[in-house]
């Protein structure tokens, strides 16, 4: 899964990211951390709609010109390091069921 951010991202709320799925649905994030691993930037998201779901991850890719692009995490070993990784560096921040 592939999204864009928005060009009206100014309309939201600083910790906020509206992203583009693959299918032009729009869905509000509320930014939590960024997390860096081999060399990579990848941010963890809360959807603001379903925030049940739990976090998604995805791979920040600069695009220049203060653009990016997000690729969603979907390997699965990937996804249990980078979520352990923002566990073990933002636990003091946020509550965390088990």
């Amino acid at each position: 899964m592939s999204e864009e951010i928005k060009n009206h991202e100014d309309d939201l709320p600083e910790d906020s990211v509206l992203l583009e799925d693959e299918d032009g649905n729009e869905i509000l994030f509320t930014f939590l951390a960024i997390i860096q691993h081999e060399g990579k930037s990848y941010a963890v998201l809360l959807p603001e709609e379903d925030e049940e779901a739990g976090v998604v991850i995805v791979e920040i890719i600069d695009l220049g010109k203060d653009t990016e692009h997000y690729d969603a995490v979907t390997d699965e070993v990937l996804m249990e390091k980078l979520y352990d990784r923002f566990r073990g560096e933002y636990g003091d921040i946020y509550d965390f069921e088990d």
